[in-house]
């Protein structure tokens, strides 16, 4: 039977302390590792100095600026909407954009969706028809497709002419959009606003044209402010412009 001090007093081979020392070497630098981990977990659990995580103080620090800067912003627009004197702003135009924008966003006029989706495309259709018949009924044989007028075409007193410049771009621009609401297409009313910014380029240089080649047309321009379409305010009061002709190149 051997004793306890008897044990306190036994050899170790030095093999064995070689291979303890190199097993300490390997897990110390574990063991510290879990030490440092143990010991920042307060910080986060709130055992700790804080009991706030650090991302939630950091983006705080970012929100509080961020919302004041928002502050201001809105202060500012809300000053500058107030200013002005009430009446005299455009309130009547802000009123309509912002009503057509939702009935934009809501696809139909209330009230009148339906039978302004009824009436438009046929009445577009026929206005635009009756102008572009009359137009080609004043100009007659003068008729051409191009930018420059013909060689035998001449200046017309009358007719549409004395209300709209160029009365055919204007009618085929009503007829592609009759034909648009009533097919309830959005790529033929797409390509009608498309034909609109052609028709109108178009338009400026067969008047420069046509400026070059008559001399008064530079007044009949100033007489007649409609270019595509008729001025409806002055032909509701009745104040035609007299007109010393009307051109004769539109198709």
């Amino acid at each position: 039977r051997v004793s306890y001090d008897s044990l306190l007093f036994v050899d170790i081979p030095s093999e064995a302390v070689v291979a303890m020392s190199r097993r300490t070497r390997s897990w110390l630098p574990l063991a510290l590792l879990a030490l440092l981990a143990y010991a920042s977990v307060p910080a986060f659990v709130g055992g700790g100095v804080s009991s706030r995580p650090s991302f939630e103080r950091s983006k705080a620090s970012i929100a509080r600026p961020a919302t004041k800067d928002l502050q201001q912003v809105l202060s500012k627009i809300k000053d500058t909407i107030s200013e002005g004197e009430f009446g005299k702003r455009g309130e009547e135009y802000v009123a309509a954009q912002v009503f057509l924008i939702l009935c934009v966003l809501v696809g139909t006029v209330p009230l009148l969706g339906g039978s302004l989706y009824f009436l438009a495309g046929p009445l577009c259709m026929a206005a635009g028809g009756a102008i572009v018949a009359a137009a080609l009924y004043e100009i007659g044989d003068g008729l051409s497709p191009w930018v420059t007028p013909s060689a035998e075409s001449e200046l017309k007193t009358g007719g549409v002419f004395e209300y709209v410049r160029h009365p055919i771009y204007g009618g085929l621009l009503l007829l592609c959009f009759g034909i648009a609401i009533i097919s309830n297409s959005a790529s033929r009313l797409v390509l009608t606003g498309v034909l609109y910014l052609v028709l109108d380029k178009k338009a400026d240089l067969e008047e420069d044209s046509l400026m070059q080649t008559f001399n008064d047309y530079g007044k009949y321009r100033e007489k007649t402010p409609g270019k595509l379409l008729p001025d409806v305010q002055r032909i509701l009061s009745a104040e035609a412009p007299s007109g010393s002709g009307s051109k004769a190149t539109d198709v």
